[in-house]
């Protein structure tokens, strides 16, 4: 097999087989093809796109390149994938609430590169062990019905050599190599359904409900192919969700949460997840885990569940916030009319609370607090937010937060929190 008629053929918007994908992945692993074949290739399938079956011959080569998790708890096996976004602490809350509702949630998790968060940084802002063997998450899995945990070198390394190629060749936007680069790590573990939290706005990676429709339905129809349930909520992300953004911060407003203090759209968005594993696994209906959901969260059945977990890897669920406070006040009267997510990200990223380098080192304890949201009314001098930070420059921190801010003498309409339902 030749990678120069493979790439030919891929050029020319024909459609590849899945020895000819395993081939790919296998000899670009290996070394034995070079870069600069692979770098046409991966142009080649931006312009051309994957089917649903070449994504799917793509996913399972790459998860194949690594090993598996097999998880052994007794019960029903579920996961969530978000797209990530500005505050996103989804995953903090949802996997103790969903072990209290009898699932098992063995989640594995990323840490940030670029504007958005990373789960895993938000957890070792706490102290905790992240990293975890297949027995240690079994055995976490089945002590506390859920687990998060670093994901592994060993989990699907053909993505992560492949993925760094896609980033020095300008084609990480490809929705198929997404697809796939998502699935060859999350499909690795043995979970009977999965829901994606697909996320659209400017504080997230997909800017517009096309692409982020796109991408919500290339990951369930691929993982509907590969033998799981699978469903995906299209989630706003024009504006920080919660009250915080920051690692520290996060993990504070999660546990505040899981005691019943709940911002109104994190609250919406994690119980819409698990209706929708209710729905997807037969537990009951989307209104039904919905409800079941909101429950748990505001009576505070499962903060103890959080705590005792993150006391057990090591970690303090209630991380110390080292840092100065700067409110921002509204330099002006009027509606929030527009939020800059993505602008307050990076400003988190300045700050030391991101990395633009895999190897940079974290401030836990920076970030940002939102008083006002996308449709609020807000007074000349009024607090809208606070700048939680270390080092730096104090006033370009306070002009960048007040610059992502847009403010409209007309009212203005909140944005529709969860926008679509992909199954």
């Amino acid at each position: 097999m030749l990678f120069k008629e493979l790439i030919k053929k891929k050029r020319d918007g024909e459609v590849l087989s899945g020895e000819e994908i395993e081939f790919i992945v296998r000899s670009y692993t290996a070394g034995e093809t070079p870069d600069y074949q692979m770098a046409a290739l991966l142009m080649a399938i931006f312009f051309q796109g994957l089917n649903y079956n070449e994504t799917l011959h793509l996913t399972d080569s790459m998860l194949r390149s690594g090993k598996r998790v097999t998880v052994k708890a007794k019960g029903t096996l579920v996961d969530k994938h978000s797209t990530g976004g500005i505050g996103d602490k989804v995953s903090l809350v949802i996997a103790p609430v969903l072990a209290e509702l009898g699932f098992k949630a063995p989640l594995l998790a990323g840490r940030a590169l670029g504007f958005t968060g990373g789960t895993i940084d938000k957890l070792e802002s706490t102290g905790m062990k992240v990293e975890l063997s297949d027995k240690e998450i079994s055995e976490v899995t089945e002590k506390f019905g859920f687990s998060i945990s670093a994901q592994t070198p060993e989990i699907a390394p053909a993505d992560r050599k492949i993925y760094a190629l896609r980033d020095a060749t300008a084609t990480v936007e490809s929705i198929p190599l997404i697809v796939s680069s998502i699935l060859s790590k999350k499909l690795a573990v043995n979970t009977e359904a999965i829901v994606f939290d697909v996320k659209v706005g400017s504080g997230a990676f997909m800017k517009t409900m096309k692409k982020a429709k796109e991408l919500a339905e290339g990951l369930v129809q691929v993982s509907k192919l590969y033998g799981k349930k699978a469903g995906a909520l299209i989630t706003e992300m024009s504006q920080p969700l919660g009250l915080f953004a920051g690692n520290a911060l996060e993990v504070r407003e999660a546990a505040d949460a899981l005691k019943g203090t709940v911002q109104p759209d994190l609250l919406e968005v994690v119980s819409s997840l698990i209706g929708l594993l209710y729905e997807l696994t037969g537990k009951g209906t989307f209104s039904r885990g919905k409800t079941e959901a909101e429950e748990v969260i505001k009576s505070g059945k499962a903060i103890k569940r959080f705590e005792e977990w993150v006391k057990y890897l090591g970690g303090n669920p209630y991380p110390e916030i080292k840092a100065k406070h700067l409110v921002v006040e509204s330099p002006a009267s009027g509606y929030v009319s527009d939020i800059n997510g993505e602008a307050l990200g990076w400003l988190i990223v300045e700050m030391g609370g991101g990395r633009k380098r895999a190897d940079d080192r974290i401030d836990y304890s920076v970030g940002l607090a939102f008083f006002k949201k996308i449709g609020d009314r807000v007074e000349k001098g009024e607090p809208i937010g606070e700048i939680y930070w270390n080092t730096g420059d104090r006033e370009q921190f306070l002009n960048s937060f007040i610059s992502a801010f847009k403010l409209s003498e007309e009212e203005v309409s909140r944005p529709e929190l969860i926008k679509e339902k992909v199954v």
